[in-house]
C-alpha cells in the first residue's frame, strides 16, 4: 500500500461507514454487500466497509472488489501480509464478524 493511498483513506471520516454504531454481522450479512456502490468486505474477524477506499486502492477497484462481499482474510495476506488493517481501515469498521 502506498503512502498516498493510506493519506487519502485517513482524510475520510466517520460517515465512510454507513452506519452510526458498529455491529455483528454474519457472514451473510456481509455478501448483501458486494457491489461498488456497497462494499464490505471481512478482514481478520473485522467487518469493514470499503465503498469509498475503492478509487483510491493501488491495484485498481477490480482488485479489491475480489473480496466485496466476503471473508477477504487470505487474499488480504496473499498481497499485504506487511500492512496492518486496523490502522489503514479503521475509519471503515462497522462491526465484527458473529
Amino acid at each position: 500500500m502506498c503512502v498516498l493511498s493510506i493519506v487519502c483513506l485517513c482524510l475520510f471520516n466517520c460517515w465512510i461507514k454507513g452506519v452510526t454504531e458498529l455491529g455483528s454481522y454474519t457472514l451473510e450479512q456481509v455478501a448483501q454487500h458486494n457491489t461498488r456502490k456497497d462494499c464490505w468486505m471481512v478482514l481478520f474477524g473485522k467487518v469493514y466497509n470499503v465503498t469509498e477506499y475503492l478509487p483510491f486502492h493501488p491495484g485498481g477497484k477490480g482488485e479489491l472488489m475480489r473480496g466485496a462481499g466476503k471473508d477477504g482474510t487470505k487474499l488480504f495476506l496473499e498481497y499485504h501480509s506487511w500492512v496492518n488493517p486496523e490502522l489503514m481501515l479503521d475509519k471503515c469498521l462497522v462491526g465484527f464478524l458473529r
